[in-house]
């Protein structure tokens, strides 16, 4: 192929901080930025990137069956993370499309350290007490009252790649740390080099946990995990942590349970529909914490997921091999 187009699709940070990425990008090709509506239908979307044969894409829009029907040649999407979720593989690979994503390793440290972050700024109500003093309004602290960490129960549920990091941080608080992970999704040999972590049902962990990290990934099985049922079977006064996919909770029940009391509060990073809009219910309460989907906003993060785009890009341009490509494991 004589000339390559390459189109970098929602993604808001790749090639801006690390504008050496964009510049490699444009050795190959042209080179242009998209920022579509996450639920454009997949006509329309092939239809805007037409020419294109080179994608890197953010976590949205969705790259359907429609979409490749639709779409003319496309060699390759990039996913500018660790997750497809976005992405139909089948699809991809009945028309020749490869797709690849971020090793978790990438993101493994970034994503669960700002999960800890976000849960301790709500638990300890940063946030909230910090826009008080903006009003000038410092007199209001002792309305602040928040929990502390050392000694308390933690649950995780999905102990993968960052799951299983954020048990590991969580251990450093002296408490009990138990696991929900129906599947094995943990490193090999990970449970016996945390002998301290207890695997349990996730009713048990739902009874018995202070704090909660949501973890999991996307399935048919794992949407609205936590529900109202769920949320019932919590211990009074629980904090939910989720990093992992806005859908794996009902945004209705949880917003319900924290205005119950049930729950003390709830922070995330993603929600089941992004972007989030100011006029969100859960903006308007201080047991919320939510923030745009920015976990993975370290230098270090951003850096090598940029080199990753970078390189399936040059090895699909080369005709080499491509690393965690996705598509050979669709049946």
């Amino acid at each position: 192929m004589s000339e390559y187009k390459i189109a970098v699709v929602n993604s808001s940070s790749f090639g801006q901080v690390f504008k050496e990425h964009w510049q490699q990008l444009e050795q190959v090709g042209t080179v242009d930025r998209f920022m579509v509506d996450p639920n454009i239908s997949g006509p329309e979307l092939a239809d805007k990137l037409h020419g294109y044969n080179v994608i890197v894409s953010s976590v949205t829009p969705f790259f359907k069956a429609d979409f490749f029907e639709n779409k003319d040649e496309l060699l390759l999407i990039s996913r500018h993370g660790i997750g497809y979720n976005n992405i139909d593989l089948a699809a991809a690979k009945k028309h020749g499309t490869k797709v690849t994503i971020v090793p978790p390793l990438v993101e493994r440290n970034a994503v669960a350290e700002n999960a800890l972050t976000n849960l301790m700024s709500v638990v300890r109500q940063a946030p909230a007490s910090s826009n008080r003093i903006k009003e000038d309004r410092y007199e209001d602290r002792a309305e602040f009252m928040g929990h502390e960490f050392s000694g308390k129960t933690y649950g995780v549920i999905g102990c993968g790649n960052i799951g299983s990091r954020v048990a590991e941080l969580f251990q450093f608080f002296g408490g009990k740390v138990m696991v929900n992970d129906p599947e094995p999704h943990a490193p090999e040999g990970w449970f016996d080099k945390n002998p301290n972590v207890k695997r349990v049902e996730l009713d048990e962990l739902l009874a018995n946990c202070d704090y909660i990290s949501l973890n999991a990934s996307l399935n048919d099985g794992d949407y609205h995990l936590i529900n109202a049922d769920a949320l019932k079977k919590a211990k009074d006064g629980v904090y939910f942590v989720n990093h992992a996919r806005g859908a794996l909770i009902d945004e209705q029940a949880m917003l319900a349970a924290v205005q119950s009391g049930k729950v003390s509060g709830y922070a995330a990073d993603t929600m089941e529909v992004e972007p989030v809009r100011a006029n969100h219910p859960f903006l308007k309460d201080q047991h919320f914490l939510i923030t745009p989907h920015t976990s993975a906003y370290t230098y270090e993060c951003l850096h090598g997921m940029g080199e990753k785009c970078v390189s399936d890009v040059l090895n699909i341009v080369n005709g080499k091999p491509l690393v965690r490509e996705l598509t050979q494991s669709v049946n």
